[in-house]
């Protein structure tokens, strides 16, 4: 089947990333079966807490959906996240999330589904 449909996939739970202090939820929702070239989407969620850094070993990009993020490249910039903005990250890269309430994004990274 080539076309796969989530009904209200943004309104399903978000699982917490177990990080003692840190308030990190994500769950991959979609992913494709391609093993040489895999891509995997879903929700991630940052609430008020503890900043959760994070190195890529893959390509993402996400879109943010509700609320706001802060988000900081190591050596880099910082960008305040809000509803409609699109960030893009290249494998390698660390980035450290934060919220002062909470914020929304979805994703689509190239890597398997389930797999950090």
């Amino acid at each position: 089947m080539a076309m796969k449909y989530f009904n209200k996939a943004q309104s399903k739970e978000i699982s917490s990333l177990n990080i003692d202090g840190i308030n990190a939820f994500l769950q991959d929702t979609v992913a494709s079966e391609n093993e040489a070239a895999p891509i995997s989407g879903g929700f991630f969620r940052m609430e008020a807490g503890n900043p959760l850094e994070y190195t890529y070993s893959y390509d993402e990009c996400k879109i943010m959906l509700e609320g706001e993020m802060s988000l900081t490249e190591k050596g880099g910039e910082t960008v305040q996240m809000k509803p409609g903005d699109v960030v893009y990250f290249d494998a390698g890269t660390t980035i450290t999330f934060s919220s002062e309430s909470s914020g929304t994004a979805f994703y689509v990274g190239q890597r398997k589904f389930g797999v950090l």
